[in-house]
């Protein structure tokens, strides 16, 4: 999240803390229904129930198709969710957003309290897996929160780094180092018993990233003269790899020049 701050301010993402209070229909109804159902009779009821959140085109989408599938995927499967908001973050005060059952949605529990982050998708709001939705006691809702309140405030946090280690990857010698670009400051970071770690109020510049332990190093370059943050996770396979984002990499070197021809 604290990649997407910088855009928050002039887009219509809506962000807000809120607790789940209606989650219509149940997955169990939508699986029902869309195996009973005749591809018209499915139609009726997609038209019905989401009267008013579907924009015209499509509403003629809906009508004109002939293919089940890709019905029952774009519109067959949505799930209209609400909640009692405790905390708006940033853009519109919506208190109702949308979601799927496939896999791309996400599994909102009546009662439990969200970080939601839900993107404007024609008369809706709509968020999914990969939206940085998730419960507020989760550890990635923890550090978004942290960002976005600083944020809000007029306040920003300076730049950082923090990620995750997966446990099956952690070793007792496994250290997390972090290098500026310059070699003229070196910090290791402490690395909690879930794998994380954070390196806070960096400089604006050039770090060298690094993870090591007996098994080996791996190690990229992360460029924060830019970006407000960088959430690295780093894993190992043979070899430390480090996977983040946003990252900006080492460009590469051009090719070799061919000889003048004779």
């Amino acid at each position: 999240m604290c990649s997407q701050i910088g855009e928050l301010s002039g887009s219509s993402n809506a962000v807000f803390v809120g607790k789940v209070t209606d989650v219509w229909p149940a997955r169990q109804t939508i699986a029902g229904e869309s195996r009973r159902l005749s591809l018209t009779a499915l139609k009726k009821l997609i038209l019905e129930r989401w009267h008013g959140t579907l924009t015209a085109e499509e509403e003629r989408d809906i009508r004109a198709t002939t293919d089940r599938d890709t019905l029952e995927f774009r519109f067959g499967s949505i799930q209209r969710v609400r909640f009692s908001v405790s905390e708006f973050l940033a853009g519109p005060r919506v208190r109702e957003v949308y979601t799927d059952t496939s896999s791309c949605g996400y599994s909102f529990k009546p009662g439990l309290t969200y970080l939601v982050n839900a993107n404007h998708d024609g008369p809706r709001y709509r968020t999914g897996a990969c939206s940085r939705t998730n419960r507020v006691s989760s550890d990635e809702a923890v550090e978004d929160l942290k960002v976005l309140r600083a944020w809000r405030t007029g306040n920003p946090l300076p730049p950082r780094i923090y990620g995750q280690i997966l446990t099956g990857d952690l070793r007792p010698d496994t250290r997390v180092r972090l290098i500026e670009a310059q070699g003229q400051e070196e910090r290791l970071a402490r690395i909690d018993p879930n794998g994380r770690f954070s390196l806070d109020a960096l400089a604006k510049t050039k770090y060298r990233f690094q993870v090591e332990d007996s098994r080996g190093k791996g190690d990229r370059l992360i460029d924060l003269s830019s970006i407000s943050c960088f959430e690295a996770t780093p894993w190992f396979s043979e070899v430390w790899h480090i996977a983040g984002s946003p990252v900006a990499l080492e460009p590469e070197p051009p090719p070799p020049l061919s000889p003048p021809k004779q």
